[in-house]
């Protein structure tokens, strides 16, 4: 029976308290972590299989033991390839390194503008740790599956041959198979139920929620980050000056139930599924509305959520493009 070590932030088929996501931040600073590699976990944990699920922070420093009581690691991933990413990415490549199992990575992706730039001051350091990170898979696998075109052509720019990366998208949206269950409203309800999620560092984003929040009465945010989490349970504010984003209690948006975090996918899919839509600027709150059969719109803000869309043809538009007059829900449907 192979023996297979699953890299997640917590094992997303047991459940975790609010308390425990605050001390701790089992989230991994975001819930949407949750979405893939609940995925990743249902579709490996078959009979034959014997799946360990576990942060693998500290199993990664003792790479022997890896060794002696894995058969294979697998890692599914997001936009990875990031400055802030950097000591991971170095972390994990010099684990890799001294692996003599294989390793399996299932939808990484960089991260940049819309226009696909990076800072000039971060793109030499991100390179180096990404080309270590890429080419320790490599050495143990036959390809490295990435989240879509825009990161195989940046990993194709660092020299990595182009049939050994696969482009396959986030493995969250596999988790009923090829399909969605996506059940189409005839028309949207003003008064009826929707859901809107947002970065709340994406300014753009401010003016689209406030909007939406003034003229739909039945509409419901959806926070996904570790910060607006504890502004929800300890009243702390979140960095920024912005009146119009979810930084502060005050905010419209935390209005008496008017927002919902989610700390498992099936509460998630549970509540996305009772929404006649969903938008915004995160990619795996839309996707998860998806899995539960509830019509989505991404407003991609950055490289990592319209390479995504993009894959896997989910209906978005650049937040860049939006004019004034498009932003409530009748004007981007």
């Amino acid at each position: 029976m192979p023996r297979v070590l699953l890299k997640v932030h917590h094992p997303s088929l047991s459940p975790v308290g609010v308390d425990e996501v605050v001390a701790n931040n089992v989230i991994g600073n975001n819930v949407g972590n949750f979405a893939f590699s609940y995925a990743a976990e249902r579709a490996l944990s078959a009979p034959e299989n014997e799946v360990t699920a576990v942060a693998t922070g500290s199993l990664f420093a003792t790479p022997e033991v890896v060794n002696r009581e894995y058969d294979h690691v697998v890692m599914p991933l997001a936009n990875h390839f990031r400055a802030s990413n950097i000591k991971a990415l170095e972390r994990q490549a010099k684990a890799m390194e001294q692996f003599t199992i294989p390793v399996t990575v299932l939808g990484v992706g960089g991260q940049a503008s819309l226009d696909g730039e990076v800072p000039a001051d971060e793109r030499e350091a991100v390179e180096q740790a990404t080309r270590r990170f890429v080419r320790a898979v490599l050495e143990r696998g036959p390809s490295i599956g990435v989240r879509g075109e825009f990161t195989k052509s940046y990993l194709v720019d660092l020299g990595f041959d182009a049939d050994r990366v696969d482009v396959i998208g986030c493995p969250s949206l596999y988790l009923h198979g090829g399909t969605v269950p996506l059940h189409l409203p005839d028309a949207i309800d003003p008064q009826g139920p929707l859901a809107i999620n947002v970065s709340p560092y994406v300014t753009a984003m401010g003016p689209i929620l406030v909007e939406n929040l003034r003229r739909y009465p039945g509409m419901t945010y959806f926070g996904q980050d570790i910060r607006t989490l504890k502004l929800l349970v300890e009243g702390k504010a979140l960095p920024g000056d912005d009146p119009q984003l979810p930084l502060r209690p005050d905010h419209p948006a935390f209005a008496a139930g008017r927002t919902v975090f989610p700390l498992s996918m099936p509460v998630w899919m549970s509540e996305l599924g009772r929404r006649q839509l969903s938008l915004g600027t995160r990619i795996h709150g839309n996707i998860v509305s998806l899995l539960a059969g509830t019509p989505a719109i991404v407003l991609a803000h950055d490289s990592r959520t319209l390479e995504l869309a993009r894959y896997h043809q989910i209906p978005h538009r650049q937040i860049s493009e939006l004019a004034p007059a498009d932003l409530a829900v009748r004007d981007l449907v």
